[in-house]
């Protein structure tokens, strides 16, 4: 067209795909092309994604119609993984907060909030760092509680909450079930006798634990993030509601025991799907 070269994707509802300009300027779509062949060259990969946001669906769909139409062999091997927006920033209206300004101020946040509680905050081995974990905590669990596609609103109040669903809130969870351990006057024993575990919230806690296999394998086929993000959040609630009424300390050592178990393995879940999600679990806050 005029000296230009397209790409006629219409009978496949993605229009056509400019790849040269008439002055011979290429365009995003003929270097993600070579990208991708240059890629397999070097990668020979088995599969390739492109985290992407969702503003970017109709280009990677043309980008990935022109590789099978190339008659390339590893053209079934590209997947787009979109997310959505966060609403409230711009660079047009100069509101956008970039990530080292976010990660820098909550962890300021969290370290005011830490040092609030005085006594608490002086048996804290390395408190600088724990902040440091807690508001990247913060920005992580924010992000990805809800299904990527869907947009949100950046909330300073609402991610950096101890309390409802949060990073801070999961960090505490999982800071509290280690103290639990510290504190008691039996040790993990994998042999404890788990049927002496007959309440209603004991056996809820085990029937959710048990779900963790299942819960990565479901994230795994869809990419999801918050498939791990939720279920872990409603472990975390389910553990909260069992302080009060079942105890460790103080109960016969059997009994002390099987509890104990089911506190260590909450904790270990909790501790692995965190890491998965690229956050470090804290021992102490």
């Amino acid at each position: 067209d005029k000296g230009a070269k397209l790409v006629d994707l219409t009978e496949h509802k993605l229009d056509k795909a400019l790849v040269q300009k008439s002055d011979g300027t290429t365009l995003y779509l003929t270097r993600d092309i070579g990208a991708a062949i240059e890629r397999y060259e070097k990668y020979n990969f088995d599969k390739i994604i492109y985290v992407v946001s969702s503003q970017q669906d109709h280009h990677l769909k043309q980008l990935f119609k022109t590789v099978e139409l190339l008659g390339l062999p590893y053209a079934d091997r590209f997947e787009h993984i979109n997310y959505g927006l966060v609403n409230g920033m711009s660079t047009r209206k100069g509101t956008v907060v970039f990530l080292d300004d976010m990660l820098h101020e909550s962890k300021e946040k969290m370290h005011d909030v830490m040092r609030a509680n005085e006594a608490k905050y002086n048996d804290v081995a390395n408190p600088e760092h724990i902040a440091d974990v807690l508001g990247m905590s913060a920005i992580v669990i924010q992000d990805m509680a809800a299904r990527r596609i869907k947009n949100y609103t950046f909330d300073w109040g609402r991610i950096l909450n101890f309390e409802g669903d949060t990073g801070p809130y999961l960090q505490y969870a999982h800071a509290r079930l280690c103290s639990l351990e510290r504190k008691a006057h039996v040790k993990v024993n994998p042999d404890a006798d788990v049927s002496l575990l007959t309440e209603e919230v004991t056996c809820d806690i085990i029937n959710q634990i048990s779900l963790y296999p299942d819960i990565l394998a479901a994230s795994i086929k869809s990419l999801e993030p918050c498939t791990v993000v939720q279920y872990i959040l409603k472990l975390s609630h389910s553990i909260s509601s069992a302080w009060e009424t079942i105890k460790v300390r103080g109960e016969a050592d059997d009994v002390a025991e099987a509890r104990l178990l089911m506190y260590w393995s909450a904790r270990t879940v909790i501790g692995n799907a965190l890491t998965l999600l690229g956050l470090e679990p804290v021992e102490a806050m």
